[in-house]
């Protein structure tokens, strides 16, 4: 095996790790987002549906009914920022994998698939944090009777 294919297939190898552990990461975020995020639509829509027994009660349900909405904003988007950069990250991987190995490679297979695949794979959970993130946010002008 010559020295250049056995860099260009280090390379190849390299990098799909370190894309495949962006995915990963990327996939992490999103259960932990789901789980978190029905916890808290569980417990909002406790706090908003049921009476307390007590008025001590009533006054912490009416505190954390407010306070859990924001919490699900910041969650969402924290979320969203760390995909973003996770995406971002995987961009980077690939463009110095495709200009690193314009010289050398020969008969490698594509690292990412096409950009239209790239686009469907990176689309979801961008859009998923923004939907949550959003209905949060409609929940928060809700209560302010905004809507």
């Amino acid at each position: 095996m010559s020295t250049n294919s056995a860099s260009a297939s280090q390379l190849y190898n390299v990098s799909r790790g370190q894309i495949e552990h962006y995915n990963m990461s990327i996939g992490l975020r999103l259960i932990w987002l789901n789980n978190c995020l029905a916890f808290m639509f569980g417990i909002y829509s406790a706090l908003t549906i049921f009476q307390s027994a007590t008025p001590y009660w009533h006054t912490k349900a009416q505190m954390m009914s407010v306070v859990i909405p924001y919490i699900g904003v910041a969650v969402s988007l924290f979320t969203l920022v760390d995909v973003v950069m996770g995406i971002v990250r995987m961009g980077n991987v690939l463009k110095h994998y495709n200009l690193e190995g314009q010289k050398e490679m020969s008969g490698l297979p594509m690292l990412d698939g096409t950009a239209t695949d790239r686009f469907f794979q990176r689309l979801s959970p961008v859009a998923q944090s923004i939907f949550f993130m959003m209905v949060w946010l409609y929940l928060i002008l809700y209560d302010k009777h905004i809507f």
